[in-house]
């Protein structure tokens, strides 16, 4: 009986000792499993964090460029702005130009003919003088 009973507990014995040894291995197979989930882990967070400072920073980029695009616009209406004034003088010059020289006409028109009449009345009267005959030669010269 006691020799059954050592053989029954040797064989008990050797089935726990088997399946301790079948439970040892799941429980390292399982932490191996568990240490390769908690690498991924990590480079995935690495992974994340690296994408999130790469998002913020081409975010600030992206603000930058607004800004930059902003300023530009400002910049080009304002040059806009300044052609169409520029236009607009230019029109005033134009025609201020055109009013002088409408009286510049005139007022050539003006002296030659009182220097016609001049001439007739000097004519008149002699001839005129040689002085003045140059004078008025040098202003229509000038004119």
């Amino acid at each position: 009986l006691q020799k059954a009973l050592e053989q029954q507990m040797e064989t008990h014995r050797e089935a726990h000792q088997k399946q301790l040894s079948r439970l040892r291995d799941e429980i390292e197979e399982k932490q191996k499993i568990i240490d390769e989930i908690r690498d991924m882990n990590q480079k995935l967070q690495l992974e994340q964090e690296k994408l999130s400072a790469d998002y913020d920073k081409l975010k600030i980029e992206d603000q930058e460029r607004e800004m930059k695009l902003e300023k530009l616009i400002l910049l080009n209406d304002k040059r806009e702005q300044a052609r169409e004034d520029l236009k607009g003088l230019e029109e005033t010059v134009a025609r201020e130009l055109q009013t002088l020289h409408n009286l510049r006409k005139l007022f050539v028109q003006d002296l030659t003919t009182r220097v016609k009449k001049s001439v007739e009345l000097d004519s008149d009267d002699g001839g005129g003088s040689a002085a003045q005959k140059q004078k008025i030669s040098f202003l229509e010269n000038n004119l």
